[in-house]
């Protein structure tokens, strides 16, 4: 729980934190007086004076604010000259400072997407299995570690499907490592119509699993039935396999279940040996649960400067799409609101839980946060930046701003809206935890 609350803490400071100070530095750059820099709403639980701001951390965690003199364009004080008031500012300026905040936000989820690309050690993909009479098996061997596709680098299982849909169905070039020596390759995909995607007929797993037993558990499928480690699966029906994980895999995908049984042969020790199991639709599965196979070997690169901003762009994107997504299904009725948004403490739970799974997912998490955070608040709502924003346009198409109390009361109006919600969400939060 204590971790918990310092992990939240710490990354409402951060998100809060430096939202608020895009706000801060693109308003000194403009020449606005900042009176107040607050992270939180509420009652003051302390605070830092400077030469003009005052610095404060408050109660309520639920966003900050840059307190601007003349942003309500009904300044009191009159030490603070006028040319330094927020409406002595252009329209076109007052949008420019309005957006920092949020594009603070978007910056930091790109840049926290890229150290985690760029930072991180990907397993080489390699060749665990070729499918009999496929495009992979005149070219490609067991056991190749997969480098690129047409030259673009792979790094994850994702790249590689997708450089083969890439190719509708024009060959491609695998740079490939096969006995320390970097080479080329050419493969034909082949189209698979019940399937509508283009295949090259061969598994790509981090590791090329053999069919030698690692380990087996003893209350296995074939621990029970007495293998043991170190013995090696040879055939199926007397159908051999090939020493490669994935002939085993497609052998058995292909095993009728209305049959009683198989036969495995397996060797151990050079002596040949054979043991019925049942041809349950679950035989696939049964093969692996309670069992581990030796493999050649895992090797790891990390992902250059360019190939990292690549790929951070497309996670970045895919982030936008998510939330694109999440958003039409609340609006169609498909996703309920109370699953799909959490306050406070639904986002500490999350915040917890991603600390425990590891820093990379960690900062996964943090950046979707801060994707979310800046992308909420461009949605012209008042009281949100994108309201601010909207006002300012409005001002600078009309020529002249709206009225300064209708103003206010509307973003009164939001900023109770969204309190409200807060509370309400948080509520749900809570009673969910005594669910």
């Amino acid at each position: 729980m204590l971790m918990t609350l310092l992990v939240f803490a710490a990354t409402i400071l951060v998100l809060v934190g430096l939202h608020e100070a895009g706000h801060f530095f693109v308003a000194k750059a403009f020449g606005v007086y900042i009176k107040e820099f607050a992270i939180g709403f509420g009652p003051k639980l302390f605070s830092i004076p400077g030469k003009e701001t005052k610095y404060s951390l408050r109660l309520i965690p639920f966003g900050g604010y840059v307190r601007m003199a003349g942003e309500d364009r009904q300044e009191t004080d009159e030490s603070i000259p006028g040319d330094r008031h927020l409406y002595s500012k252009p329209p076109w300026a007052r949008a420019l400072i309005s957006l920092a905040g949020p594009i603070a936000n978007l910056l930091l989820a790109f840049v926290v997407i890229l150290i985690v690309f760029w930072s991180s050690a990907f397993p080489i993909l390699q060749v665990s299995g070729i499918l009999p009479a496929s495009p992979a098996e005149a070219t490609l061997q067991f056991g190749d570690q997969v480098l690129a596709i047409n030259g673009r680098t792979i790094l994850e299982f994702a790249d590689l499907t997708n450089a083969i849909q890439r190719s509708n169905g024009d060959s491609i070039t695998m740079t490939v490592v096969r006995d320390g020596e970097k080479r080329d390759v050419v493969v034909q995909p082949a189209y698979v119509p019940e399937e509508d995607r283009y295949v090259v007929g061969a598994y790509f797993l981090d590791a090329a699993y053999t069919t030698t037993l690692e380990s087996v558990a003893e209350d296995s499928l074939l621990g029970s039935n007495g293998l043991q480690p170190g013995d090696t699966l040879v055939a199926i029906d007397d159908v051999a396999l090939d020493g490669a994980i994935g002939s085993l895999i497609a052998l058995t995908e292909e095993i009728d279940p209305s049959f009683d049984a198989i036969v495995l042969s397996y060797e151990r020790a050079g002596e040949s040996a054979t043991v019925e199991l049942p041809a349950t639709e679950q035989l696939l599965l049964e093969l692996f649960s309670g069992t581990s196979y030796v493999h050649l070997g895992i090797e790891t690169r990390s992902a250059g400067l360019g190939v990292s901003i690549a790929k951070t762009a497309g996670q970045f994107v895919a982030y936008i799409h998510a939330l694109a997504d999440l958003v039409r299904n609340l609006i169609s009725g498909q996703a309920g609101a109370s699953e799909a948004i959490s306050g406070p403490v639904g986002i500490a739970q999350l915040l917890g839980e991603g600390i425990r799974i590891g820093l990379g997912y960690f900062f996964q998490l943090l950046a979707f946060l801060s994707l979310n955070f800046g992308l909420l608040n461009l949605v012209p709502f008042p009281a949100l930046d994108g309201s601010r924003v909207a006002f300012a346009l409005y001002e600078w198409v009309r020529g002249k701003p709206i009225r300064p109390e209708r103003e206010g009361i509307i973003h009164a109006i939001g900023f109770l809206i969204l309190i409200g919600l807060m509370i309400l969400i948080t509520y749900r939060d809570i009673a969910r935890l005594f669910q």
